[in-house]
């Protein structure tokens, strides 16, 4: 399951390096590194933050 989790976390970074490096360039897996890192940074602050705002509910 933490398998199949990571992986669609990397699809979409790899994706996104692929519009903007060639896959035949050494920098290419660089570039996907960064970006994953910058998306499941992004995904962690969701989790800590706004998931926890819509758990909360509206004020009475």
């Amino acid at each position: 399951m933490i398998s199949l989790i990571a992986r669609l976390l990397l699809i979409v970074p790899s994706l996104i390096a692929g519009w903007f490096v060639a896959k035949d360039d050494p920098a290419y897996w660089v570039v996907a590194f960064v970006i994953a890192l910058v998306f499941i940074v992004l995904t962690i602050v969701f989790e800590l933050y706004v998931a926890a705002l819509l758990r909360r509910g509206p004020k009475p």
